[in-house]
């Protein structure tokens, strides 16, 4: 019954994939099911899920930029982001307590070829933009896509940029359309005529998230929000980048049904090895970012000693929706901050895994 669910793929090869991980995955999540009322999915099992969903992520690395790049279910896709938030290697898994039966599709595929058409795309009329901000160098629209019938985002190069800021503007997009990972906004298409780009659309900035849902939210929901943060700047880090603007509206929140994912945006003044785009007069930007230092400093010399400052500082405002430290009646907490923004750069924390032990208090 699967094959004929894909039959629109023709590689055979990538065919007897799908169908493979699908079936695999589908057994894992059944058995993830009886073991909801337990509480803990056994270790075998959990080594299994992690090793297939590690598979669909390399494989859709791989073919991202060929004829054969796929889209996961939107479903599935948030499944597998939820399950790697508990999943362990070794002793078994705890189950979140929130954690919801998987209603599994037998029927309809969960991957699925990318086929339209990109010159289509290009030319294709979009109506009922509206304007919804701007970033560090473009304007950003919203727009309903009437084939997809869902919402995209239109980064437009403001018309004031030199060539250098033009250049961060495109380099922005370049890096995002490399990173892989549930964590970062997907990035689409660019056109070089427009100097413009899609991207997804989110629901929320993490600033607007946290101001309408502050009475509401748990501190449990409030950690989850926070570890996956973490868990987006630790991928980051490890390609050798630094987001250098993070701030309450470069944070996004996109809601599922059943769970919410961190999208990190705005990678235009994203600090890549050997670049030269950063000079010694670049304006600072980052909402949270230690101003005073990198004035004295220079922006060219942002550190990671200074996205962690940053990033203490976004921890403090999820969990306490305020941006102002001297409010923090928590003494641990309090703790944890004060280090993180220490006017002496070599007492902060090093690193997001330095942070992430520090806050075993929690």
């Amino acid at each position: 019954m699967l094959i004929l669910t894909i039959r629109r793929v023709k590689n055979e090869r990538l065919k007897k994939i799908f169908l493979k991980i699908h079936y695999e995955v589908n057994k894992l999540f059944k058995y993830l099911n009886d073991r909801l009322q337990n509480g803990h999915y056994t270790a075998n099992e959990s080594r299994e899920l992690i090793a297939w969903i590690d598979q669909v992520e390399e494989l859709q690395s791989n073919l991202k930029n060929s004829n054969l790049c796929f889209e996961i279910d939107d479903y599935y896709k948030s499944l597998f982001i939820s399950c790697n938030g508990f999943l362990t290697r070794s002793g078994g898994s705890r189950i979140p307590s929130d954690f919801k039966k998987i209603e599994l599709n037998y029927i309809n595929p969960i991957f699925k070829l990318k086929t339209t058409d990109s010159t289509e795309l290009k030319n294709k009329r979009i109506s009922g933009v509206k304007s919804i901000g701007e970033g560090s160098y473009a304007k950003v629209f919203k727009y309903k896509d009437p084939d997809y019938n869902k919402y995209f985002v239109l980064n437009r190069a403001k018309t004031n940029l030199d060539e250098k800021e033009k250049e961060r503007f495109k380099r922005e997009f370049d890096e995002m359309k490399k990173l892989n990972s549930p964590y970062i906004v997907e990035v689409y298409q660019f056109d070089e005529d427009k100097y413009e780009y899609k991207m997804e659309y989110i629901d929320y900035t993490i600033g607007k998230f946290i101001k309408e849902n502050n009475n509401k939210l748990t501190l449990d929901e409030r950690k989850k929000i926070m570890w996956k943060i973490l868990a987006a700047f630790k991928y980051i880090h490890s390609k050798s980048l630094l987001h250098r603007d993070i701030s309450l509206s470069n944070i996004l929140v996109k809601c599922y049904e059943d769970t919410r994912v961190i999208k990190i945006a705005d990678f235009g003044l994203v600090k890549i090895p050997d670049s030269n785009l950063t000079g010694l007069n670049s304006e600072i930007r980052g909402s949270l970012n230690d101003i005073s230092d990198l004035q004295r400093c220079g922006f060219d010399k942002y550190t990671m000693l200074h996205e962690t400052y940053a990033l203490c500082r976004l921890i403090s405002f999820i969990l306490t929706g305020s941006t102002k430290i001297d409010s923090i009646r928590n003494t641990q907490l309090k703790t944890f901050v004060e280090k993180g923004v220490n006017p002496q750069l070599d007492q902060r924390f090093k690193n997001v895994s330095e942070i992430k032990n520090a806050l075993k208090f929690l």
